[in-house]
């Protein structure tokens, strides 16, 4: 019964715009279109970094060892924030930067220190 009343509703629905296709075409008119809305061009935002940020040249220590970042592509003088070394140093292949890391500066040695979150039960 159902599939009865979906079948005829698709034909009511097909009658229809044939008449009105027929109707259009014996007066000249076409049917309005919806407008369309012009699209927007996608502004890229300026990138500013907030909050902490990390000032290169500095050493970065993980894993209990000092991670030699000097050919990683960082550049002098630049703020770089968590997220961007995360990055840059999964791209060559440190993983443990996959997670969620802390990062503390100690400023009298220049090391960074990045330290993976720990997760506990319960």
């Amino acid at each position: 019964m159902a599939i009865d009343f979906l079948s005829m509703m698709k034909e009511q629905k097909k009658s229809e715009e044939q008449a009105s296709k027929k109707q259009n075409q014996e007066t000249g008119t076409n049917t309005p279109k919806k407008e369309e809305k012009p699209k927007k061009a996608k502004e890229t935002p300026k990138k500013e970094i907030t909050g902490e940020t990390y000032t290169y040249p500095f050493s970065l220590y993980t894993e209990g060892k000092t991670v030699d970042i000097s050919d990683y592509g960082f550049e002098d003088n630049k703020a770089y924030a968590p997220k961007d070394i995360c990055d840059i140093m999964l791209k060559h292949r440190h993983y443990e930067f996959a997670g969620d890391m802390t990062f503390k500066m100690f400023e009298d040695d220049n090391m960074l220190v990045a330290t993976a979150k720990q997760y506990k039960k319960g």
